[in-house]
């Protein structure tokens, strides 16, 4: 289980951190007052659906980006 720093501060708006950099795999690690909402990963900001896509527990992919990832051609069997 991730342990992560949570921030909130009197405005309403709340962070989520770990390891000092944003952070947060079950939701936005950024919640301002005003409803908005930023998702982030290791420090770097990432959009709602890139965050899903990478938190997910099942990872979907095409073959393109299974052959890019590693560095071979990929053929599909049945």
């Amino acid at each position: 289980m991730i342990e992560y720093t949570v921030r909130v501060y009197p405005s309403g708006t709340k962070s989520w951190g770990l390891n000092g950099k944003m952070h947060r795999e079950d939701g936005p690690a950024y919640e301002g007052a005003d409803g908005s909402k930023a998702w982030y990963l290791n420090g770097k900001e990432v959009t709602e659906e890139e965050h899903k896509r990478r938190t997910s527990p099942i990872l979907e992919m095409t073959v393109a980006e299974i052959s890019k990832a590693l560095g071979k051609q990929v053929k599909v069997v049945e």
